[in-house]
């Protein structure tokens, strides 16, 4: 069975055969061959000119010939720095590709996967990998291309070697392969600590993130001791193993390097001393040893780094797999604008620890109607508010609509007939105009001010310094909560929903603009069906139906069904 590591890796080719494809991963290797093979040839010729230097048995050589073999030689040179350099131009755009392709697939994947599981991920984990492991992918790509270019140099060197002195080429390479198995017991396996740095930088993320999104609560308990010292242990973790991981590369790098140095002093020693070789070729022997050593302490640090990178790979395709095994059915059938009645058929849902937020719910809610839904905290409002946003489906029971079973393939479909405003609703670090635009990108300038005139929010919009392009900040911050909801309000009406859905959407508005809400969703009334889940009296006052919940069950039922 194969090692982690390599297995990381064949499964890492595999990412990148696929997204390179036959034509440039042949134009890679080609580029890096030829590379190759003009240093090889490069180093066959410095033979005679070396000879006509006065180092070889013919003794020097006129100026002409002399120059004629150094030009020669220069051009080779030259050829091969101009394949390289091309090599690296396009391995860099090839690895921008690659990672781009993998971020874009993660990230379609996670826009498309169901509200379930997307609940279960911890959204830290998923940034940790779009970016850090991501990018660490992209020094594998890296490696992997540096790596294989290596080993195709390795041939041409040889024989180049070889050719010159096959008997002290032999010998220094037994000598050399010897020496790399003793020297391979210092470097240990990097994948364990590249996975180690990889949990290990998942939960510092985790952490950095529940602290900006938690500052306010932390500041409330006077916690930010324990924080920091929590934050500062997730530092000190990461700093232990990238110090194991140099030391590791340190001590075997040094290992390496005085190696090579010993084998290149027994070389020359053998060439001149026992071999009688001429001095030209033993020096060109040794000068091809000596690009075989670097290549070869190249490729041992190269292995390393991506022993330490590789770990990204089962990363990414962990999160991967689960995000595409929880993805919704796409191309699911169109569903016919909601006309009639939304029905709820003896619904229960289960939470993941086995509670019961939803248990024999039974009801009718006909289009038109303004329902208000109520209840105490944990009653199962928000779930409610969920199955009917085709968020998720009930476990048990059936939700229908006009008479049709609101199935999973249907969901997608059934979402974009429903606006939703949360209780916090989200704003984007973006203009008023982007975040309206979001709901309907071919909104004219006109429906824009008519979806804020119907939430109330026009007023205030007009009288900022840029009104429909002033930037809110992070989240919303640069407008007050009240602001904040109204603009979701005014975003959910864009879409002209035939279902529109206020999860507590007026709890942080004062009376005059609730007031003005109110009046704005008495206007609505009968054109599109409103669910409105409130604890606030002028809401239920102003409902044509009450839905009472507790513990998961209808308290206080509607009147009949239709």
């Amino acid at each position: 069975m194969p090692s982690a590591p390599f297995a990381a890796a064949r499964r890492l080719l595999s990412l990148l055969a696929t997204a390179y494809g036959p034509r440039r991963l042949g134009l890679m290797l080609g580029l890096g061959l030829t590379a190759s093979l003009a240093e090889g040839a490069g180093l066959l010729l410095l033979v005679p000119v070396l000879e006509k230097l006065g180092m070889g048995s013919t003794g020097p050589s006129s100026a002409g010939s002399l120059l004629q073999g150094l030009g020669l030689y220069l051009l080779l040179v030259a050829a091969a720095a101009a394949v390289t350099a091309a090599r690296a131009i396009i391995s860099n755009g090839q690895r921008n590709r690659f990672v781009d392709g993998l971020r874009s697939d993660l990230h379609r994947a996670l826009l498309h996967v169901s509200w379930p599981v997307f609940q279960s991920l911890r959204t830290s984990d998923v940034k940790q990998i779009l970016t850090i492991d991501v990018n660490r992918l992209g020094m594998c790509h890296d490696a992997l291309v540096n790596l294989g270019v290596a080993t195709l140099a390795l041939p041409a060197l040889l024989l180049s070697a070889l050719l010159l002195s096959p008997s002290l080429t032999l010998i220094t390479l037994a000598a050399s392969l010897l020496a790399l198995l003793l020297i391979r017991r210092i470097g240990r396996s990097g994948f364990d600590i590249g996975i180690k740095l990889g949990r290990a930088q998942q939960a510092m993320m985790a952490d950095l993130t529940d602290d900006l999104a938690g500052l306010r609560v932390i500041k409330g308990l006077g916690a930010e001791q324990a924080r920091q010292n929590l934050l500062s242990q997730r530092f000190a973790d990461l700093r232990h193993l990238q110090a194991r991981h140099v030391s590791i590369l340190a001590y075997e790098q040094s290992a390496l390097m005085l190696t090579a140095a010993i084998l290149a002093a027994l070389a020359v020693v053998m060439a001149t001393l026992w071999l009688t070789q001429p001095l030209s070729a033993a020096l060109v022997v040794i000068l091809a040893f000596a690009r075989l050593a670097q290549r070869g302490l190249g490729s041992m640090r190269i292995w390393r780094q991506l022993e330490t990178g590789l770990p990204a790979v089962t990363l990414y395709e962990e999160m991967r797999d689960r995000l595409q095994a929880g993805a919704e059915r796409a191309g699911g059938p169109d569903l016919a604008p909601f006309v009639r009645c939304i029905a709820f058929r003896d619904v229960g849902l289960s939470m993941p620890d086995g509670r019961q937020a939803l248990q024999g719910v039974d009801f009718d809610l006909p289009f038109g109607t303004l329902l208000a839904v109520t209840g105490p905290s944990g009653a199962g409002k928000s779930t409610l508010a969920d199955l009917m946003a085709g968020l998720i489906t009930p476990h048990t029971g059936t939700l229908l609509l006009d008479g049709i079973p609101l199935t999973p393939d249907l969901l997608p479909a059934w979402r974009r007939q429903v606006g939703v405003v949360p209780q916090d609703p989200f704003l984007f670090h973006d203009t008023i105009r982007a975040n309206l635009l979001l709901a309907a990108p071919d909104a004219t300038e006109a429906d824009l001010w008519m979806a804020l005139d119907d939430a109330a929010a026009a007023g205030f919009v007009r009288a900022l310094p840029h009104g429909l392009d002033t930037r809110v900040g992070d989240r919303g911050s640069a407008v007050s909560g009240g602001e904040r909801q109204r603009l979701a309000i005014a975003r959910a009406l864009l879409r002209r929903p035939r279902l529109l859905i206020l999860d507590e959407a007026t709890s942080a508005l004062d009376g005059g603009s609730e007031a003005l809400v109110l009046q704005t969703l008495d206007r609505l009334r009968g054109r599109l069906t409103i669910l409105a889940i409130t604890h606030r009296d002028a809401t239920r006052r102003a409902a044509d139906r009450v839905l009472e919940l507790d513990a998961g069950r209808v308290l206080i039922n509607p009147p009949a069904r239709l």
